[in-house]
């Protein structure tokens, strides 16, 4: 029989370690906390800040109520039409607002009948917006129709 050979002897130095590994996850959960409590902190700072009038205030995903205020809301920041293609520095806000509040305003009538008027003239506004006929007395009157519909939500 044959003596068996001796171990290797043991490195002179460590071994280094491989550049390039992924981080320890030990700090991944206090990160993970850290953002989802600061989530939930937004949430209800934003939900205590909107009051019970905020058209934000409404609860579920079908409160066409919510989303006709919304619209309303919107829609009297909106200027007279010939200034959203006047090329004035806020004229671009202007026409995202006013098809925002179109958006808002058709999802309320989707979801509640009491709100078809109100979607079918702004679904006029969006088409005028979408094909630039935003000039001449039909689209003032389409323009006002809007605000009057609105004013009547207020009531």
């Amino acid at each position: 029989m044959t003596d068996p050979a001796p171990p290797p002897p043991p490195p002179s130095t460590p071994p280094t370690p491989v550049t390039g590994r992924r981080a320890p996850s030990r700090w991944i959960a206090p990160v993970v906390a850290a953002v989802v409590a600061a989530g939930a902190g937004m949430g209800i700072g934003w939900l205590l800040w909107a009051g019970p009038d905020s058209a934000a205030s409404g609860t579920g995903l079908d409160n066409a109520a919510a989303d006709a205020a919304g619209a309303c809301q919107a829609w009297k920041r909106v200027p007279a039409f010939s200034t959203l293609y006047s090329g004035d520095k806020d004229a671009s806000a202007h026409f995202d607002r006013a098809v925002g509040a179109a958006s808002l305003a058709q999802t309320a009538a989707r979801l509640d009948d009491r709100y078809g008027a109100l979607g079918e003239a702004f679904q006029d506004i969006h088409m005028r917006l979408r094909t630039y006929k935003v000039e001449g007395a039909e689209a003032e009157a389409a323009h006002e129709k809007v605000t009057t519909l609105c004013a009547d939500l207020d009531d």
